[in-house]
């Protein structure tokens, strides 16, 4: 292979290395989904949200809206979630890891070994004022509703204000985990849900609401592009002599011996080098979906409940920014000033050596559809026992169709090495999720006629592949524990305080060192720490073993009062 076919691949790769960079919200957007049905409700966190056959209040809505027929005249329910974050992420050589075996990408040259552990505080998306990083690792999440069943009614209507679905973290300049994603928030903020619960008879309740909600995913990230072909541009750079100090300016030489043919000596682009920023909100602001349900309660001892929550197709839009480091740019004006240069750049669409880019972008997001299915056993009068089993269909997730709104330079380049995949326009990314069922166990006490003692325990399986798992929201199989109270103030008025908390840990080891030139990759993800040359996806830790720790404690207390 000539030097001149060298350099071509590498660019590239380069560029497709950029592309795929657009698409790393991917992860964070399907793990986030994956905390659906969490922080909803106090008393459903401190049953393990096993209360599809246990009506919780208003907010029913959600969890089964046939739980609506047991509330009496006009409600009002106000509730506070407080949420702490901790998620962590360490980067490690493997224990096996021969450095005269590592070639031109060598892992043990990655900064991030020396930089530390990687730590994330909360972030969040807030209607019209975007994405927030909060310098603290808590947040408090407000939800409100209300009910009216009039006198002599079999109809119980309600509405409430919740959030479904809200994630995010930030993380700081020099966080050795801002490469998948420095700062995003993911969030599903239902507006406006009127429901209705029917009593059939004595024994049996059906109910339905129409949901509206707001969804965003916002996302910012350091770039950089870790890869094999990328080390070799810098290896030619060394071979030019363009990094070399001139001793008269204290700068680097540049000195480009095969100029004007060919000029590589523009800027440093390594391996461990960045890119620059990205930047992406995309935001649908109503996007409807339904709930149905049912309550069977043949006697006082048991009780039987369904729930289906529908899927919601979302058309999120927004806008991007990338903005290139000096090194990027300076590299490509230099390098497209050269004869070769100008000739592949123009067949290829290389960058121009531009420092900013932007414009609007659309992806169709499916949110999964959701059944739940639970019993409710009463033992003695005072004890209780509820069991819930539930399925999302994330087999829906099988790719991300992301759209520009104009030709895109590296959109035109990858197109050639991937064309089932991206077109001038167009990126779709592969997902290949899977649809997974999960179990609920809640456990109640009546201590007397006013205190109820709680507890929970929901363990959660993740349906994102071994190989696409990554640090923009490091949710693995996780177990949660929840314990709470019931407290009925007075005939009107009850109170309802729980705590929970989920631990989720991964160890994502790196392939052996010759499963690259084996084409196996037992051990790596995809969208993390695989190294191999045609890897389309990007993995901004490519040989190192990451080990990642995300711990989430809740706390919160609900009031609801007749008015």
């Amino acid at each position: 292979m000539t030097d001149k076919t060298i350099i071509i691949n590498s660019l590239w790769r380069f560029n497709m290395r950029k592309l795929a960079l657009l698409a790393m919200l991917v992860p964070g957007v399907a793990n986030a989904e994956l905390l659906q049905n969490l922080f909803i409700d106090n008393k459903a966190m401190s049953l393990g949200n096993a209360v599809t056959a246990d009506p919780t209040g208003i907010m029913d809505i959600h969890f089964n809206p046939a739980g609506l027929t047991k509330l009496d005249g006009r409600q009002f329910q106000l509730q506070f979630h407080n949420i702490i974050l901790n998620s962590e992420a360490e980067f490690s050589l493997p224990d096996d890891f021969d450095s005269e075996e590592a070639g031109l990408l060598d892992p043990s040259k990655d900064p991030v070994l020396n930089e530390g552990k990687s730590r994330a505080h909360v972030a969040a998306y807030f209607p019209g004022i975007g994405r927030q990083g909060i310098p603290l690792p808590i947040i408090a999440l407000p939800t409100a509703g209300i009910s009216i069943k009039p006198p002599g009614s079999k109809f119980t209507f309600a509405n409430a204000v919740y959030a479904p679905m809200a994630a995010g973290f930030s993380k700081g300049d020099d966080d050795p985990g801002r490469y998948q994603a420095k700062e995003v928030a993911i969030q599903r903020l239902t507006y406006l849900s009127p429901s209705f619960g029917y009593q059939v008879n004595d024994e049996f309740s059906v109910g339905a609401g129409l949901l509206f909600s707001h969804q965003a995913v916002s996302l910012e990230q350091e770039l950089r592009a870790p890869n094999v072909l990328v080390g070799v541009l810098e290896e030619l750079q060394n071979a030019f002599g363009c990094l070399e100090i001139d001793e008269a300016t204290g700068e680097p030489s540049r000195n480009d011996p095969l100029a004007p043919f060919i000029t590589l000596c523009g800027g440093n682009v390594g391996p461990y080098d960045d890119i620059g920023t990205l930047d992406i909100t995309m935001t649908e602001s109503l996007s409807p979906s339904f709930n149905l349900g049912m309550l069977w309660e043949p006697n006082g001892w048991f009780k039987f409940g369904m729930s289906y929550q529908s899927e919601a197709n979302t058309k999120l839009t927004g806008d991007y920014e990338l903005e290139y480091t000096d090194d990027f740019a300076d590299f490509f004006r230099t390098f497209n000033s050269s004869i070769i240069g100008a000739v592949t750049g123009a067949i290829f669409s290389f960058p121009q050596g531009q420092t900013y880019e932007s414009g609007h972008v659309t992806s169709e997001l499916t949110y999964p559809q959701h059944f739940q299915a639970g019993v409710k056993f009463k033992y003695f009068d005072i004890f209780h026992f509820n069991l819930d089993a539930g399925w999302t269909d994330f087999d829906e997730w099988d790719s991300l169709d992301i759209q520009f709104d104009r030709q895109v330079s590296f959109l035109s380049t990858a197109k050639i090495l991937s064309p089932e995949l991206v077109t001038d326009t167009t990126l779709e990314m592969p997902l290949n999720f899977r649809s997974v069922w999960t179990y609920n166990v809640g456990m109640a006490m009546d201590l007397n006629s006013r205190i109820q003692l709680r507890a929970g325990f929901e363990p959660r399986h993740s349906s994102i592949p071994k190989d696409s798992r990554s640090l923009q929201a490091p949710i693995g199989f996780m177990r949660m524990y929840a314990v709470g109270l019931g407290y009925q103030w007075d005939l009107d008025t009850t109170i309802d305080l729980s705590m929970s908390f989920m631990k989720s840990v991964e160890h994502i080891k790196a392939d052996p060192q010759e499963a690259s030139a084996n084409n196996e990759f037992p051990n790596s993800s995809n969208s993390l720490n695989r190294n191999c040359l045609t890897c389309v996806v990007t993995n901004p830790y490519p040989g190192l073993d990451v080990d990642t720790k995300l711990t989430i404690g809740h706390a919160g207390i609900s009031f609801r009062t007749k008015f």
